[in-house]
Protein backbone atom coordinates (compact mmCIF):
# COMPACT_ATOMS: atom_id res chain seq x y z
CA UNK A 1 0.00 0.00 0.00
CA UNK A 2 1.14 3.59 -1.14
CA UNK A 3 1.16 5.83 1.72
CA UNK A 4 1.51 9.73 1.72
CA UNK A 5 3.35 12.11 3.13
CA UNK A 6 2.02 15.77 3.94
CA UNK A 7 4.72 18.37 3.90
CA UNK A 8 5.01 22.11 3.65
CA UNK A 9 5.19 23.86 0.09
CA UNK A 10 8.19 25.35 -0.77
CA UNK A 11 8.35 27.54 -3.70
CA UNK A 12 11.11 25.35 -5.36
CA UNK A 13 8.05 22.75 -6.22
CA UNK A 14 6.49 25.32 -7.61
CA UNK A 15 6.32 23.87 -11.42
CA UNK A 16 6.11 20.52 -9.93
CA UNK A 17 2.73 21.79 -8.72
CA UNK A 18 2.07 23.59 -11.82
CA UNK A 19 2.02 20.06 -13.42
CA UNK A 20 -0.26 18.47 -11.17
CA UNK A 21 -3.24 21.04 -11.24
CA UNK A 22 -2.90 21.18 -15.09
CA UNK A 23 -3.14 17.09 -14.79
CA UNK A 24 -5.54 17.58 -12.16
CA UNK A 25 -7.66 19.91 -14.71
CA UNK A 26 -7.37 23.35 -12.88
CA UNK A 27 -7.37 25.87 -14.77
CA UNK A 28 -4.54 28.59 -14.32
CA UNK A 29 -4.32 32.00 -14.18
CA UNK A 30 -1.83 35.11 -13.83
CA UNK A 31 -2.99 34.87 -10.25
CA UNK A 32 -0.91 31.61 -10.48
CA UNK A 33 1.92 33.03 -11.47
CA UNK A 34 5.28 32.33 -9.48
CA UNK A 35 5.36 35.59 -7.72
CA UNK A 36 1.36 35.29 -7.11
CA UNK A 37 2.02 32.02 -5.49
CA UNK A 38 4.95 33.33 -3.33
CA UNK A 39 2.83 35.93 -1.77
CA UNK A 40 0.60 33.30 -1.00
CA UNK A 41 2.94 31.23 0.25
CA UNK A 42 4.64 33.72 2.52
CA UNK A 43 0.94 34.67 4.04
CA UNK A 44 -0.19 31.51 4.67
CA UNK A 45 2.87 29.23 4.83
CA UNK A 46 1.68 26.66 7.10
CA UNK A 47 -1.62 26.25 5.38
CA UNK A 48 0.11 25.57 2.23
CA UNK A 49 0.69 21.85 1.67
CA UNK A 50 1.89 18.96 -0.77
CA UNK A 51 1.34 15.54 -0.72
CA UNK A 52 3.85 13.19 -1.37
CA UNK A 53 4.28 9.36 -2.29
CA UNK A 54 7.62 7.88 -3.11
CA UNK A 55 9.07 11.27 -3.29
CA UNK A 56 6.53 12.30 -6.00
CA UNK A 57 4.35 15.31 -5.41
CA UNK A 58 0.36 13.70 -5.97
CA UNK A 59 -1.24 16.30 -4.28
CA UNK A 60 -1.46 20.16 -3.16
CA UNK A 61 -3.63 22.44 -1.58
CA UNK A 62 -3.72 25.92 -0.91
CA UNK A 63 -4.94 27.02 2.25
CA UNK A 64 -5.50 30.53 3.00
CA UNK A 65 -6.67 32.78 6.49
CA UNK A 66 -8.36 36.28 5.60
CA UNK A 67 -7.98 37.34 9.16
CA UNK A 68 -11.46 36.18 9.52
CA UNK A 69 -11.93 33.54 7.70
CA UNK A 70 -10.37 29.94 5.66
CA UNK A 71 -10.35 29.46 2.58
CA UNK A 72 -9.25 26.20 0.19
CA UNK A 73 -7.87 26.96 -3.26
CA UNK A 74 -6.42 24.41 -5.52
CA UNK A 75 -6.80 21.21 -4.20
CA UNK A 76 -5.82 18.86 -6.85
CA UNK A 77 -4.82 15.16 -6.43
CA UNK A 78 -3.05 13.66 -9.25
CA UNK A 79 -5.37 10.90 -10.90
CA UNK A 80 -3.90 8.40 -11.03
CA UNK A 81 -3.56 8.50 -7.13
CA UNK A 82 -7.75 9.52 -6.89
CA UNK A 83 -10.50 7.56 -4.96
CA UNK A 84 -7.37 5.96 -2.53
CA UNK A 85 -7.68 8.29 0.17
CA UNK A 86 -5.01 10.78 -0.35
CA UNK A 87 -7.50 13.91 -1.07
CA UNK A 88 -9.61 13.22 2.52
CA UNK A 89 -5.50 13.19 4.11
CA UNK A 90 -4.04 16.10 2.77
CA UNK A 91 -7.74 18.05 3.16
CA UNK A 92 -7.77 16.83 7.00
CA UNK A 93 -4.30 18.19 7.64
CA UNK A 94 -5.55 21.26 6.26
CA UNK A 95 -8.57 21.58 8.09
CA UNK A 96 -6.13 20.54 11.18
CA UNK A 97 -4.05 22.98 10.56
CA UNK A 98 -7.31 25.58 10.97
CA UNK A 99 -8.59 24.22 13.79
CA UNK A 100 -5.03 25.18 15.37
CA UNK A 101 -5.84 28.49 14.43
CA UNK A 102 -9.01 28.61 15.91
CA UNK A 103 -10.98 29.72 12.55
CA UNK A 104 -14.90 29.42 12.84
CA UNK A 105 -15.27 29.01 9.06
CA UNK A 106 -13.61 27.92 5.74
CA UNK A 107 -15.13 28.40 2.28
CA UNK A 108 -14.10 27.17 -1.00
CA UNK A 109 -15.29 27.93 -4.62
CA UNK A 110 -15.89 24.56 -7.14
CA UNK A 111 -16.45 25.44 -10.56
CA UNK A 112 -20.47 24.31 -11.03
CA UNK A 113 -19.64 21.80 -14.14
CA UNK A 114 -17.76 19.67 -11.46
CA UNK A 115 -20.27 17.32 -9.67
CA UNK A 116 -17.78 15.13 -9.06
CA UNK A 117 -15.89 17.25 -6.78
CA UNK A 118 -19.00 19.00 -5.10
CA UNK A 119 -19.92 15.24 -3.92
CA UNK A 120 -16.27 14.93 -2.70
CA UNK A 121 -16.90 17.50 -0.26
CA UNK A 122 -20.51 15.96 0.84
CA UNK A 123 -19.09 13.28 1.72
CA UNK A 124 -16.64 15.13 4.02
CA UNK A 125 -18.73 17.05 5.57
CA UNK A 126 -19.20 20.25 3.78
CA UNK A 127 -22.42 22.03 3.37
CA UNK A 128 -23.96 23.29 -0.23
CA UNK A 129 -24.56 26.73 0.21
CA UNK A 130 -27.38 27.69 -1.52
CA UNK A 131 -28.10 31.33 0.35
CA UNK A 132 -24.75 33.15 -1.73
CA UNK A 133 -24.15 34.34 -5.01
CA UNK A 134 -20.05 34.67 -6.01
CA UNK A 135 -18.97 37.85 -7.66
CA UNK A 136 -15.92 38.65 -8.69
CA UNK A 137 -14.20 42.08 -9.48
CA UNK A 138 -10.72 42.83 -10.90
CA UNK A 139 -9.45 45.80 -10.19
CA UNK A 140 -6.44 46.03 -12.55
CA UNK A 141 -7.35 44.71 -16.42
CA UNK A 142 -4.29 44.66 -17.64
CA UNK A 143 -2.71 42.52 -14.47
CA UNK A 144 -5.74 39.91 -14.49
CA UNK A 145 -5.30 37.50 -17.34
CA UNK A 146 -7.75 34.07 -17.19
CA UNK A 147 -5.11 31.79 -18.39
CA UNK A 148 -1.40 31.43 -17.29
Amino acid sequence: MIKMKIEKFKIELYDEIVELWKKAGIELGSSDSIDEITRVLNRNPDLFLIGKAQEKIIAVVIGAFDGRRGYVHHFAVDPNYQKIGFGKTIMDALIEQFRKMNIHKVHLFIEKSNRSVVEFYINLGWDVREDLIMMSYVPDKKLYKRHL
